[in-house]
């Protein structure tokens, strides 16, 4: 897959093709994350001053200041929740959207929210009709940082510059983060156009 990002030559404007914010199934506060940090790396060319940038955009997720409905993961199902062998958080949501009776059939899509990733059952996830109030932080930490690493690694010495603000977001990893503040438990090539 051809990944890449940058700046359109004369203009205040952005190519991505491939990286997490070109993906369907990007939660859009990831999507937000990751566009906030091609800006940063296009003023400052730093990994440290990109870093800064993601400590931000983590404090915001720590405190539990995000709004879980930014955090929704949309996918399209390829088969029946029968024909499915494996329990990933897509299967989770057919079986919660089955429970609730709204069915999916191959070709829907199906959007949720991960609260509990280290479950294979249903409780893995919430769907986006449901109340959303938690989300599982170590899953979404896990996704912050891929898309970091996305933006930072053609700036070299990405594993020195993310591993300050993996420390930062390593409370994360454990934690589900409710919605009221509480804490409940690549290769990228960089192009200018």
């Amino acid at each position: 897959m051809t990944t890449y990002f940058g700046t359109v030559a004369g203009k205040d404007e952005h190519k991505y093709r491939g990286i997490e914010c070109r993906q369907r199934s990007a939660p859009s506060y990831i999507d937000a994350v990751q566009k906030a940090l091609i800006r940063a790396v296009d003023a400052y060319r730093d990994p440290e001053a990109v870093c800064e940038e993601l400590r931000s955009w983590v404090d915001r997720f720590e405190r539990g200041a995000v709004d879980p409905n930014e955090l929704v993961i949309t996918n399209r199902v390829s088969k029946k929740k029968e024909d499915y062998t494996q329990s990933t958080r897509n299967v989770a949501a057919l079986e919660r959207a089955a429970d609730l009776g709204l069915g999916r059939a191959p070709g829907q899509s199906v959007s949720y929210v991960v609260v509990d990733d280290a479950r294979h059952s249903r409780k893995r996830v919430l769907l986006a009709s449901e109340e959303l109030g938690e989300y599982h932080a170590g899953f979404y930490r896990e996704l912050l940082v891929r898309a970091a690493a996305s933006v930072v690694s053609p700036l070299g010495g990405v594993r020195d510059a993310l591993s300050n603000s993996s420390r930062v977001m390593s409370k994360l990893a454990s934690n589900r983060i409710s919605h009221d503040h509480r804490v409940e438990t690549g290769s990228v090539a960089h192009f200018f156009f």
